[in-house]
């Protein structure tokens, strides 16, 4: 089958759009198109999909909350798979079964209203299950894959499989799917029971170390890793880059391991930018900084490209 019968089938998979603007689903809210967006929870209609687009040559990658993400201005010329989904379930015995598309707060009020605890350090951060599985999301030392037991992926060439806790390989802010073109469709935590007054107070304490970021803007939540022993919000501000602007793009002025949209970046401006906040850090203190964001779309970003 040629490439263009193969782009006239995937064009045909109920569902999918074609040139569908990704600022709509994006928190930066900047970046051209899709080429093919499917938005589903169908695992079958997904494989499809994501088959077709494969023999065709293209690339293919989830998309959740659209946080944690910045895509190129030209857009990504593959295949997007918008996972939609309402399903997290809690368990008699505190584990969790949640599909990827469900919010991560959606999983996190399920799992409190039963009573149990382990998951409350992640209240406030936006997003999808799914991603925050890929990226192990988290804050304070803590992060929500490493209460993953298992998680369901289909593979590059579109088989189902489990990915049981001992081959997830979590690390800080890292899985061996953050970038991988595995795409995570469900996973299950393990929590334990705990006291209200226990789970009351440490979301407050998770809502505490959140009051400083940035509220209202366009952004993506935080650009950098912390390297060991020190914190990258710190190290910025201390270059002196607070509000430092390239384009539309902007340093937070709340929180320094933020860049914010201020209503006209580009895509383009806010790679410069944190290619300029590198440079500056690694001038002035001798570290390197590890975005933690994820890019789709460019040609030669980093690493952490799809």
């Amino acid at each position: 089958m040629s490439n263009v019968a193969q782009l006239e089938k995937l064009a045909a998979v109920p569902g999918v759009l074609l040139d569908e603007p990704l600022s709509k689903y994006t928190t930066f809210t900047v970046c051209g198109p899709a080429a093919f967006l499917l938005k589903t929870n169908d695992t079958s209609v997904i494989q499809t999909a994501a088959k077709l687009a494969r023999e065709a040559g293209l690339p293919v990658a989830a998309l959740g909350g659209g946080s944690n993400t910045l895509v190129a201005d030209q857009g990504f010329h593959g295949l997007i798979i918008l996972l939609d989904s309402q399903r997290g379930e809690v368990h008699e015995d505190g584990s969790i079964d949640a599909d990827a598309g469900v919010t991560l707060s959606r999983v996190i009020r399920a799992a409190i209203g039963k009573g149990y605890g382990g998951l409350e350090f992640a209240v406030g951060i936006p997003g999808s299950f799914g991603g925050a599985l890929a990226g192990n999301a988290g804050t304070g030392g803590h992060g929500v894959t490493e209460l993953a037991t298992e998680i369901l992926y289909l593979n590059p060439s579109g088989e189902l499989r489990r990915s049981a806790r001992k081959d997830i390989d979590v690390s800080y802010r890292y899985t061996r799917f953050k970038y991988s073109q595995d795409i995570i469709l469900a996973g299950k935590l393990q929590l334990q029971p705990a006291a209200p007054s226990e789970i009351q107070a440490r979301m407050k304490e998770a809502l505490n170390r959140r009051g400083w970021q940035p509220k209202g803007a366009w952004c993506a939540g935080c650009v950098f890793k912390n390297p060991v022993g020190n914190h990258a919000g710190k190290l910025i501000q201390d270059a002196g880059l607070k509000g430092k602007k390239i384009g539309g793009a902007m340093v937070s002025v709340d929180h320094a391991n933020f860049i914010v949209n201020t209503g006209t970046a580009t895509a383009e401006d806010i790679i410069i930018l944190i290619s300029f906040i590198k440079q500056q850090v690694r001038d002035q203190f001798g570290v390197q900084l590890e975005e933690e964001i994820r890019y789709l779309g460019f040609e030669s970003a980093n690493p952490t490209n799809v």
